[in-house]
């Protein structure tokens, strides 16, 4: 019996052993959990964590949450990181954000771009989601028009290139946006008091006339557009205004039922005494007078005028760019020593003379603002407008 007794009371006393042990050891994690559940609002995880989260960091933030909670708290997230709830790295926050603002930073940023395959800024990738809407979509536009400035060279590309990657708007979106504008003859007047707006205007339209061929076109073209864009091409307009509603025009006049109404207008009229600038010392009438000169050789002809190309003195002219070496959106002057891209995609020409010996230089004039490339190139390279 006695040892029977002392078999009984060791094995007690080992089994009280072993409980305590367990208690000491899960006493810290009940009191973590209880610390945790008093906490009311402050949540210990947050909430854009990501599904990637394995068990054991997890299980190393529970162990940890008393010590660390504080200091994750103190520190506010990079308001530019996009989140990581099942979306991609450059996915951008689903939330309301300061549209002028997006747009200001994607102008800020957009130089740096040099490689097709760099990801887009945040706040383009931004502008594209919010302009899945037709809402959204109406308030990129008018801040493209509010807050872009004249100044900025690269302003009408942002333009262009924020509008070519958002989605198509719909037919209620662009009548919603025709009402918003309500653009006129009287109203091309008053914007003359406002260059940058005027200017933002005539490309956004003519952006738009490019991205939306055919019937959508068409419906866009209303009498009042029209007569918006004509009296622009008038002498009392900003330069750049005149230059990006005659750019505007030539974009619409993609469309024939476009070109004709267009034609119909007596635009040729007016394009015979804008053509005079083609040598204007003020590059920004030269570029004005180019265009105008282009549009009356291939879209707006009018009657008993003589092409520019039929005039034109070659004489001392011994090498040229090659009208028939060239990519399919590009304007050639008609003496073949001017070249301009008004096209979103970027277009490239070769010369008439080919370099196989010596030692050979050239000289080049650039007369617009914006993104060009000149050097030299092999017979062998193509020419990818992309």
């Amino acid at each position: 019996m006695i040892v029977v007794a002392l078999v009984v009371f060791y094995a007690s006393r080992s089994l009280f052993q072993g409980l305590l042990l367990t208690l000491e050891h899960h006493i810290p994690h009940l009191l973590g959990a209880l610390g945790a559940s008093n906490m009311g609002n402050s949540c210990v995880c947050r909430d854009d964590s990501g599904a990637e989260d394995n068990v054991e960091s997890r299980s190393r933030q529970t162990e940890n949450s008393r010590a660390h909670i504080p200091e994750a708290r103190s520190h506010s997230r990079d308001p530019v990181r996009p989140p990581r709830r099942g979306r991609g790295p450059h996915e951008p926050r689903r939330k309301k954000q300061n549209v002028d603002g997006l747009v200001l930073d994607t102008l800020a940023v957009i130089r740096t771009l040099v490689d097709n395959d760099q990801e887009p800024p945040y706040s383009m990738i931004t502008l594209h989601e919010m302009a899945e809407t037709d809402e959204g979509w109406l308030e990129v536009v008018q801040s493209l028009i509010r807050v872009i400035p004249l100044e900025d060279p690269l302003g009408p590309a942002v333009i262009t290139l924020l509008l070519d990657e958002c989605p198509l708007p719909t037919k209620d979106a662009l009548q919603k946006l025709t009402e918003i504008l309500n653009l006129s003859g009287a109203a091309a007047c008053q914007d003359a008091c406002h260059p940058a707006k005027h200017r933002n205007t005539t490309a956004v339209l003519g952006c738009l006339a490019e991205k939306l061929a055919g019937p959508a076109s068409i419906g866009l073209l209303s009498p009042g557009i029209l007569e918006y864009l004509l009296h622009s091409l008038n002498f009392q307009s900003h330069p750049t205004v005149m230059l990006f509603a005659l750019i505007a025009l030539e974009k619409f006049a993609q469309t024939s039922e476009n070109k004709m109404t267009v034609s119909e207008s007596c635009i040729s009229d007016q394009l015979i005494l804008l053509e005079k600038w083609t040598d204007n010392p003020d590059y920004l009438k030269r570029q004005v007078g180019f265009c105008a000169q282009w549009s009356l050789d291939n879209l707006f002809l009018k009657e008993g005028r003589q092409f520019t190309y039929e005039k034109v003195d070659l004489t001392n002219i011994r090498a040229m760019l090659n009208s028939n070496d060239v990519s399919e959106y590009l304007k050639i002057s008609p003496h073949g020593l001017e070249a301009r891209c008004d096209a979103s995609s970027f277009e490239s020409v070769r010369c008439t003379f080919c370099v196989d010996s010596g030692v050979w230089y050239y000289e080049v004039t650039v007369i617009t603002s914006g993104v060009m490339q000149i050097g030299w190139a092999t017979k062998d390279s193509k020419f990818l407008n992309h």
